[in-house]
């Protein structure tokens, strides 16, 4: 048996991000997770100005920029044919909180880290989640989890449940999760980085599906917009007849080698946990809200839940269930309605992105030309702000 205050359930970034967040206010903190080592497949890259604020007061700044992120202040849009069309600010040069983009991996890697540095916290992995554990009182007081073949408990007075789109902790509460699919996927791998590319968001629409290029330390990561149930066809596809569809629908890669390890097709849905408090249990991440990526709100929801939660415990070392739920509960009412909102923009925004054909692609070229003109800028940098603080 292990005993803790505060067990989180998930080591990626929902998870570490709190542990590293509530170990500096004093907690004793113990991260449960299922992966012997971090990273893996392409997700997620964007850190937004407000993740870049979190990370600056964690005092990781500094390790995410060793760790290769790259600050990007504009936004590229290409007509079909690689004709540049827009250029859109993002935040200005001298932002002191940048947008940055680090591949997911690489993110993970820092927070790890420095997690595992922390004297307050400990990290057991790889282990599985069995069940909750209850009191008598029906309240959940730990974890069962299971290492190779032996089974323990982590007790605790809060679970924090951050183990993804498909939580265990969340299944084992009954918490609802309606699931929406979405009718495209998103194609993930990396590229070297063409001569004429700077560091930006470009953006290459085509009348099959846009092509998004964003800077890697090393490389470039290439985001494109396939068919849902499509993985087969592209992740079979001989590399060279690859590489010409992807010339295809953005031309600066024609001739440019692709790295296929770790390439991936990501099904896409969207789904918002009913609540996220229960029993002396609360979500966050993708365990509590699942949201398409077009958007790029991925890492920036499950580190403001982060932050989010270590705020609401803040100045309160009491874990006692009559101090402790109300404070949860003023958690949820705040977070839920700020996710919600999110979930519903990034929904809204990628049916538009997501329209495919001659049709479509020409109605998005018109209005990206009549948003390019200086009138117009006025408005649209509330929205792009919307998204990125």
């Amino acid at each position: 048996m292990i005993e803790t205050e505060i067990a989180i359930v998930g080591g990626g970034v929902a998870g570490l991000g709190a542990a590293i967040a509530l170990a500096g206010q004093g907690f004793d903190i113990t991260v449960i997770e299922r992966r012997a080592e971090v990273g893996g497949i392409h997700r997620g890259d964007s850190l937004l100005p407000k993740s870049t604020e979190l990370l600056t007061r964690w005092g990781l700044r500094a390790e995410i920029v060793a760790a290769g992120a790259r600050a990007i202040h504009h936004m590229e849009i290409h007509a079909p044919g690689g004709r540049y069309v827009y250029d859109s600010p993002i935040t200005s040069m001298n932002a002191p909180h940048p947008y940055f983009v680090l591949p997911h991996a690489r993110l993970e890697a820092v927070l790890m880290a420095r997690a595992q540095s922390l004297a307050n916290v400990r990290v057991i992995r790889p282990a599985s989640v069995v069940d909750v554990a209850r009191d008598a009182d029906g309240r959940v007081n730990g974890i069962r989890v299971r290492r190779g073949d032996e089974e323990e408990v982590v007790c605790c007075r809060l679970v924090i449940a951050a183990d993804g789109q498909y939580s265990v902790v969340r299944k084992r509460l009954g918490i609802a999760f309606d699931t929406h699919h979405y009718d495209h996927a998103y194609l993930g791998l990396e590229a070297d980085r063409p001569g004429g590319y700077c560091d930006a968001m470009r953006l290459h629409f085509h009348e099959e599906g846009g092509t998004l290029l964003m800077p890697h330390p090393d490389r470039i990561g290439v985001g494109v917009l396939v068919k849902a149930g499509s993985a087969r066809h592209w992740l079979t596809m001989e590399e060279g007849h690859l590489s010409a569809e992807l010339s295809r629908r953005a031309p600066i890669l024609k001739g440019i080698p692709l790295y296929l390890k770790g390439a991936h097709v990501y099904e896409l849905t969207r789904a918002h946990a009913a609540h996220y408090v229960e029993d002396g249990v609360v979500l966050i991440g993708d365990a509590a809200h699942c949201t398409n990526p077009t958007a790029g709100q991925g890492m920036a929801m499950a580190l403001t839940d982060a932050g989010a939660i270590a705020a609401a415990l803040e100045g309160h070392r009491n874990l006692d269930a009559q101090v402790l739920d109300p404070l949860l509960a003023a958690f949820e009412s705040r977070q839920w309605r700020r996710n919600q909102r999110l979930v519903r923009n990034s929904h809204w925004l990628a049916n538009v992105y997501s329209l495919r054909g001659p049709a479509w692609t020409m109605l998005k070229m018109v209005g990206v030309m009549a948003l390019a003109k200086p009138a117009m800028h006025r408005l649209t940098a509330p929205l792009v702000a919307r998204f990125t603080h």
